[in-house]
């Protein structure tokens, strides 16, 4: 009698040993099923609010239509959602689309199959659910690191809200030169995320680059997306001092032989508003040097020419007199460049174009200015043959003639970049066909505030 209730005794255990055998493996399988399909759907709600946000960005409609079919469209395309799943609306809050900056915020629903749960009483399939919110904003998703600042020497206007450029004007050229930027290393500044948009009191450790990395910013070869808090500051750090032949330079060489368009960062040194209601603000600088630049918006720029110190001196003054008592032949009467004149007479440093700045002490043997010659700064007129042997000179004068970028700076390692000028964030004339370079999307968190319309 005691062996069968012993029998009996192991079968009640072996019975429930396997009852949690089941439950067990009902976890194991069915628990984890639900997680890896909550990690698809989380993926698949963070890719559907970005195409959302992106779409209505773009004012509410692009090739994948509306932000509803944008999110999903995305939301099929990165998990196992079915079509009858992505059919209901889906978002739940959305700004109004085309505004600066907004956000959206997508939901979505999805049964994951059950395998072993029904055997201990639960339900064939369990519904999950993601949330997830994107948001735009302005800033650049094609920047270079290099200011443009009303500090530097340029045959530019200012940039705004300063000076007034305009599309269409001609190509033009600044310096970059450590000197006029306050030792702010040639106008180099962080695309770094721990050296954009940093606080005030930030100490920019975090923000540092090699040349390398730098120069892979400039050629879009690690492309950098970067937010602005505009009309708040947005303090970015500078970086680096780069003379010479450098990575960053040669890079910017490079995009200049295509006449590349990249988006250019425009400062305002301050102090003051800018402009449009902004508070006051400007570059931070630490020890007498800017330390942080104040960027409040984006200049789509073509970048034409990247020029060394010395291929962009311009030309001194220049100036030289003209004087011959032997001349080589009879100079037959009519008009003449000052150039060509020169020649004629057998002058050894004739001057190098026509017209001269200034003409001086002008002298013919045998003719009276105003009846016998006339002449101007273009050249001079002969009214009668000046024979072989007369005495004749004039005094000729060319002004300094300033490079593509203006005076010369003293710094040989300075850089004269020629460019044009497209349009910029602040102007309102930004090419319409590149807009998305300015409208930045992220994922955010609106409970955190890190949402770009918070």
């Amino acid at each position: 009698m005691t062996h069968r209730r012993d029998e009996g005794a192991v079968a009640v255990i072996v019975a429930l040993v396997l009852l949690v055998f089941v439950a067990a493996v009902a976890l194991a399988v069915d628990v984890g099923g639900l997680m890896l399909h909550r990690r698809g759907l989380v993926n698949s709600s963070d890719a559907a609010a970005l195409s959302a946000a992106r779409t209505c960005a773009r004012g509410g409609f692009d090739s994948h239509g509306t932000p509803e079919s944008a999110a999903d469209h995305q939301a099929m395309a990165n998990s196992n959602i079915t079509v009858g799943e992505a059919a209901a609306t889906n978002i739940l809050f959305m700004s109004t689309c085309g505004n600066e900056s907004g956000h959206v915020t997508v939901g979505y629903t999805s049964d994951q199959e059950l395998f072993f749960a029904p055997v201990i009483g639960f339900n064939h399939e369990s519904p999950v659910h993601t949330e997830a919110t994107a948001s735009w904003g302005l800033g650049s998703n094609n920047p270079v690191p290099l200011v443009l600042s009303s500090q530097l020497v340029s045959t530019c206007p200012k940039p705004p809200p300063t000076g007034t450029n305009t599309v269409g004007q001609p190509p033009c050229g600044t310096w970059y030169d450590n000197d006029t930027l306050n030792n702010g290393n040639f106008g180099f500044l962080s695309l770094n995320p721990q050296g954009w948009n940093v606080p005030a009191g930030d100490n920019c450790s975090g923000g540092n680059a090699g040349s390398n990395e730098i120069g892979d910013w400039v050629s879009g070869a690690q492309p950098m997306s970067v937010a602005l808090n505009w009309t708040e500051p947005t303090y970015v750090c500078n970086i680096g001092g780069f003379k010479g032949q450098s990575h960053p330079w040669n890079e910017l060489e490079i995009l200049a032989q295509t006449d590349a368009v990249r988006d250019f960062p425009i400062t305002w040194d301050g102090p003051g508003s800018p402009c449009c209601g902004a508070p006051s603000q400007g570059y931070l600088d630490a020890g007498g040097k800017i330390e942080k630049y104040d960027v409040i918006g984006f200049a789509a720029i073509k970048i034409i020419d990247v020029l060394r110190s010395q291929q962009a001196q311009g030309n001194p003054p220049q100036e030289d007199t003209c004087s011959k008592n032997n001349t080589n032949s009879d100079i037959a009467a009519g008009t003449y460049t000052w150039t060509n004149f020169a020649l004629a007479i057998g002058c050894s440093k004739p001057p190098p174009t026509s017209p001269v700045d200034v003409v001086t002490d002008v002298s013919v043997d045998g003719l009276v200015q105003g009846t016998g010659y006339t002449y101007d700064t273009s050249g001079i007129t002969l009214n009668a043959i000046v024979p072989r042997h007369s005495n004749v000179s004039f005094k000729w004068h060319m002004n300094a003639t300033p490079g593509p970028c203006g005076p010369a700076p003293i710094d040989n390692s300075a850089k004269c970049v020629i460019t044009q000028w497209l349009g910029s964030t602040l102007t309102g004339d930004y090419p319409s066909d590149h807009l998305d370079n300015v409208r930045v999307v992220r994922l955010c968190d609106l409970a955190e505030g890190t949402c770009l319309d918070q």
